[in-house]
């Protein structure tokens, strides 16, 4: 039996499934925990944003072996070192398009002349107000690509210096390729599978969640091992419906 973390297991190869929560509920967190999964997204992107619900959440899994992320709204660098203050362990950052972004990306996450973070003296959650021992752990930085333009800059991405990996939007990829909702086509197979073989050659993290074509199987051998398992929102209201289908005798 090992106490080793979520985050330590993925940094040194592994795979770990995590859930997307856009309901701002430390309750939906403790589930998603209890549950078993290795890590938890807050969605600033597409969700309410309630800061004080959302501290709760990272409250509980500090106290457990999983991880914390955040997704921001594309280049809202600004609220990098905020949710960074608040004691995530990373950033999930939507739509890098160019290396330009990716640095920026970087330069939103560090302190002192190399970037962009502002100090708050020692007085931040992660800082433990204060009373923290030794540096704060570098967070984990991965940038989403989920356009044509990322796919074309990836390697330049994945070179950037404090970028750990990169997670594929496939619903966004597919659609900038003119393909919503196809994921067969020639065009998508190949920016998905460009994006992989960078992944591999720079040696980051690399992951996305199952979509049609794309099982988990043919993931895991091409190497995806940060994967979004599951949405709340998805779950709640498929098992609202199996559950209303059951009760009612639905077939």
């Amino acid at each position: 039996m090992t106490n080793e973390s979520a985050l330590a297991r993925l940094q040194r190869g592994q795979v770990v499934f995590g859930v997307m929560q856009t309901i701002p509920s430390s309750m939906l967190t403790e589930i998603a925990l209890w549950s078993g999964f290795d890590f938890v997204v807050l969605d600033c992107e597409h969700a309410l944003i309630d800061e004080v619900s959302q501290l709760a959440s990272i409250q509980l899994t500090t106290a457990s072996s999983a991880f914390m992320m955040v997704r921001l709204r594309a280049n809202e660098f600004t609220a990098v070192g905020r949710y960074l203050d608040f004691g995530v362990d990373g950033i999930l950052m939507p739509d890098i398009r160019t290396v330009r972004d990716a640095e920026a990306f970087v330069a939103s996450a560090t302190h002192g002349p190399a970037g962009t973070r502002s100090s708050t003296g020692g007085g931040a959650r992660a800082q433990r107000y204060g009373m923290g021992h030794g540096a704060t752990p570098k967070p984990l930085l991965i940038a989403m690509i989920e356009g044509v333009q990322g796919v074309r800059s990836v390697e330049g991405i994945l070179a950037t210096e404090g970028i750990d990996g990169v997670v594929i939007g496939a619903h966004d990829l597919a659609a900038d390729l003119n393909s919503a909702g196809d994921f067969s086509s020639s065009a998508y197979i190949q920016a998905f599978e460009t994006v992989e073989v960078a992944a591999g050659h720079h040696g980051k993290i690399l992951g996305t969640r199952t979509h049609p074509g794309f099982p988990i199987d043919r993931l895991l051998k091409t190497g995806h091992r940060f994967i979004l398992a599951s949405g709340d929102v998805g779950a709640i209201r498929d098992g609202f419906r199996q559950h209303l289908d059951a009760v009612r005798g639905v077939r």
